[in-house]
């Protein structure tokens, strides 16, 4: 009954608490500083060439050992999903910085006066999704599918399934936005979109670029059982890893509170912000 009442309490406050609302302003600056230095500005353009590279190089197969070039598979894999949501969220991210960046140089600008657009929104959402698929497609690869005997560590493959979450991971660690619990569904929608798609593929003849009828072997819906437990399985690794990285993101944001506070920046912040910000955006 303790149990019961218990739980109850804490879906009341899973569904009902309220989020203090997002302000636009942590989209477009570092964790550790209140506004955007140049050295940030060229940081988001340094990682969207980083996804720019990855990308052509996992078109072209740049940096493989045995290149195929079949170009028609490269939309099939999942990776090659999270690398045009990479691309894209540093696109925007890259953009966001920029704009910010030009707004300082405006006299009497109040970064506080900023409103939440459609592109901070779209930004957030592929940020958080970007995140998260990456770390799983990484997990996933070398615990479930990466098998030595076919594939080959080349810096290819290095590049598709582990820079990807080291660019998301440093991202993190650098970045202010936030990770909030109760948008882990953003993640199953690309789960049910690419369990949709790999389901049709395989219906409609489909092979992988090796010719074999499935895209990933654990992924052969030749056996629906097993693949269907295998798309069960992302949507709760997905889950459960959005869930620690807003556990990650509050052991964040109270590591850089406590840096602050032992630099004195609560005090210094005020009085030096505007006094660097000359300095460093120009």
């Amino acid at each position: 009954m303790v149990n019961k009442i218990w739980c109850q309490e804490g879906a009341k406050k899973w569904f009902f608490k309220k989020n203090p609302p997002l302000h636009p302003r942590v989209l477009s600056e570092p964790k550790c500083q209140k506004y955007v230095a140049t050295w940030y500005l060229l940081y988001r353009w340094l990682i969207f060439m980083a996804w720019a590279c990855i990308v052509i190089c996992s078109i072209f197969e740049f940096g493989s050992y045995k290149p195929m070039l079949a170009y028609d598979k490269w939309p099939i894999y999942m990776t090659n999903w999270d690398l045009v949501l990479g691309f894209t969220q540093a696109l925007l991210g890259g953009f966001l910085v920029l704009r910010r960046w030009n707004l300082q140089k405006v006299s009497g600008f109040d970064p506080s006066t900023l409103m939440l657009g459609s592109m901070d929104k779209v930004y957030l959402f592929l940020y958080v999704l970007t995140t998260n698929t990456a770390i799983v497609i990484t997990i996933t690869y070398w615990s479930s599918i990466y098998d030595p005997t076919i594939h080959y560590l080349d810096p290819l493959n290095i590049m598709l399934h582990i820079c990807n979450s080291i660019l998301m991971i440093i991202d993190f660690c650098i970045t202010s936005i936030p990770f909030r619990l109760r948008n882990f569904w953003w993640c199953l929608i690309l789960v049910i979109l690419y369990t949709i798609f790999s389901v049709i593929y395989y219906l409609v003849g489909g092979v992988d670029k090796n010719g074999y009828h499935y895209i990933y072997k654990i992924l052969d819906w030749k056996k629906p059982i097993q693949a269907s437990l295998v798309c069960i399985g992302e949507a709760v690794l997905i889950t459960i890893l959005h869930s620690l990285m807003c556990f990650l993101d509050i052991i964040k944001n109270r590591l850089y509170l406590k840096i602050d506070k032992k630099l004195g920046r609560s005090y210094l912040e005020t009085q030096m912000s505007r006094r660097e910000k000359n300095i460093d955006i120009v």
